[in-house]
């Protein structure tokens, strides 16, 4: 008989424990990571080195705009008097100028998201990992980033003011 009530016994308290994990609360918080990220200093002067780069880039870009500009004002005013095989040429030689223009552009781009990966790539990374370390601190097992649309339920904590503090963000 005691050895059936101590059965009875281990068994209950074995079927509580399970039960009790098993409806354990998972802590879910949000952030909104592209506004943590534009806060932080590092990004402030990410972006205006970038702002930098961009109009250097776009300066000799129009130089070169400059330079099509004026060979094509100047074919429009003698295109008439040009005889077949020279203005043939110059339309050629326009068509080209206007390819370099457009390859420029695309070479622009480039050079220019290449530059911004190189510039927010630290500091994504610096904020990912304040989140991540906040998360463990307050004991998350999740956190969702609101600044992508996904729903955010009312249980959840927001994690932006502590983690803009934690990055010294005023």
């Amino acid at each position: 008989m005691f050895r059936k009530c101590t059965l009875a016994l281990a068994l209950t308290a074995f079927t509580t424990f399970i039960g009790s994990t098993g409806f354990a609360q998972t802590k879910i918080a949000y952030i909104n990571m592209q506004q943590l990220i534009t806060g932080m200093p590092e990004a402030k002067k990410a972006f205006d080195t970038l702002s930098v780069y961009q109009q250097e880039l776009a300066k000799d870009g129009q130089e070169l705009v400059n330079e099509f500009q004026t060979k094509l004002a100047k074919f429009q005013e003698t295109e008439a008097t040009l005889k077949t095989d020279i203005r043939e040429a110059k339309i050629k030689e326009l068509e080209t100028m206007k390819a370099n223009i457009d390859q420029y552009n695309t070479r622009m781009e480039q050079r220019l998201a290449e530059r911004e990966q190189q510039l927010t790539t630290p500091i994504i990374a610096k904020a990912k990992k304040a989140v991540s370390d906040l998360a463990a601190e307050k004991g998350f097992a999740c956190v969702l980033d609101n600044s992508k649309d996904i729903v955010i339920t009312a249980t959840c904590e927001d994690l932006l003011p502590a983690a803009k503090q934690k990055l010294g963000i005023k």
